[in-house]
């Protein structure tokens, strides 16, 4: 059948570490959302020969012309078959237009997700909010944050000493309040970031990630910018959020209550936690975009599988082609990928100890010291309200711990059959000619 270029298809450079030109083709798909696909550009200068009018052979024949033995008569069947038809790059031409589905294996890590302020609302406010992004505002950041970072634990905090045992009550609610506002203002700071460089899609909501809740700011119209403006959107969260700290700073010297000194101190500590470079948040995304590694976990996954399948001779393994990065994306990928392993070692070790040897024995007990309060007499609210709070953060907790162990040992045992079976072609189009990106709601920053 006559095949065509969807007509639907977006391209735009991508500004990537690889070893050759790259573009990012964004196809929308069923339910409004877009699929986003890096091929390298000599791919997309093959789907442009698919007018609609010659078949598959004729258009091998026309573009082997054109690169003499770049492609062969069977890869590129290949790709027709098995990535640009179902990936809707590529439609039939005499056919009805049709959406292509998201694939069910697609990576998600962000679970339950609800949008809590649609884009309508965000980038009107978010372009009176651009004026930070100017350079002079962002060089003057810098020093002010390493300045008010020494001020509070070399000058303010040993000199006001803060008891944890102190926050309760009131005062933990107050704290907490301040945090929760504390994170709107991080993630305005990346819709901020994102409409001073004209882009418009975005949303902010709340999701489940690992075993805690998170609130993620859709920044995926990001890849079309350049990679140093994708880092400071990566950034921006922080940056807002940082001020927001010295906003915390001003009124303990105006008022004197250590509450604003907690909750500094607990705006810093989720500060260092998002910036941690091998879970899905701010961090990841700084080094993706930094050095330019596309699909960094997953680059980072199939790199550590081809060495291990190396080291248990599966077919294919040593000959898998290599990652398509210039030579220091591979080192950079390389580095990131042995710090990343031996970081999820150590999470899985304490996740592993901490819900066998606390979570799971003491749940049952909760459950019973809930119920027992519910049918105390007299009833105390205010007890009742705690316990079922401390109820459901359990709940939430054993749920995402039992997810991510489920999702760990699935992904063993499918990797486990393909050391058996030792299916090269498995690999063909992810780690040589295309690579899926991200769809535009699974970017939680």
């Amino acid at each position: 059948m006559p095949l065509t270029l969807n007509p639907n298809v977006l391209v735009h450079p991508l500004d990537a570490a690889s070893d050759r030109a790259m573009v990012m083709c964004e196809v929308p798909a069923q339910k409004d959302s877009l699929l986003r696909y890096a091929l390298p550009a000599e791919l997309y200068e093959l789907l442009g020969m698919f007018d609609g009018r010659r078949q598959v052979s004729e258009v091998v024949e026309a573009y082997d012309r054109a690169h003499p033995g770049k492609f062969s008569r069977e890869k590129i069947e290949g790709l027709v078959s098995k990535f640009f038809l179902p990936k809707g790059l590529l439609v039939d031409a005499d056919g009805p237009q049709t959406l292509p589905e998201q694939s069910s294996r697609r990576p998600r890590y962000v679970y339950a997700k609800m949008r809590l302020i649609p884009a309508r609302v965000i980038i009107p406010v978010a372009r009176l909010c651009r004026w930070p992004f100017h350079k002079w505002a962002v060089a003057a950041w810098v020093p002010a944050f390493v300045a008010m970072h020494v001020l509070f634990y070399f000058v303010v905090l040993p000199s006001h000493r803060i008891n944890i045992n102190d926050l309760t009550g009131q005062r933990f609610m107050l704290v907490g309040l301040l945090g929760l506002l504390a994170a709107f203002v991080h993630e305005m700071g990346h819709a901020s970031a994102l409409a001073s460089y004209g882009c418009k899609q975005t949303e902010i909501g709340v999701g489940l990630y690992i075993y805690f809740p998170v609130l993620y700011t859709d920044v995926s119209e990001a890849w079309k910018l350049t990679r140093w403006q994708r880092a400071m959107i990566d950034i921006a969260g922080v940056y807002f959020q940082s001020s927001f700290m010295l906003l915390m700073l001003v009124l303990f010297y105006v008022t004197g209550s250590t509450i604003f000194l907690f909750a500094f101190l607990f705006m810093d500590l989720t500060t260092a936690n998002t910036l941690n470079p091998f879970l899905r948040m701010d961090g990841y995304w700084l080094v993706a975009d930094v050095f330019g590694i596309f699909n960094l976990r997953e680059q980072s996954v199939n790199l550590l599988g081809r060495y291990v399948g190396k080291l248990f001779g599966a077919r294919g393994a040593s000959r898998a082609k290599p990652l398509a990065l210039s030579r220091g994306g591979k080192i950079a990928l390389g580095v990131y990928t042995s710090l990343c392993m031996l970081f999820f070692v150590y999470i899985f070790t304490i996740m592993f100890r901490q819900s066998v040897f606390n979570l799971v024995p003491n749940y049952p007990r909760r459950i019973l010291a809930l119920w027992q309060v519910m049918n105390e007499s007299p009833f105390s609210p205010l007890k009742a309200l705690s316990m079922t709070f401390e109820f459901i953060w359990r709940s939430v907790v054993l749920f995402g711990l039992s997810f991510f162990f489920y999702r760990m040992v699935r992904g063993l045992w499918r990797y486990s059959v393909h050391l058996v079976r030792s299916h090269q072609e498995r690999r063909f189009i992810s780690l040589s000619l295309g690579t899926h990106l991200a769809d535009t709601t699974n970017r939680p920053q």
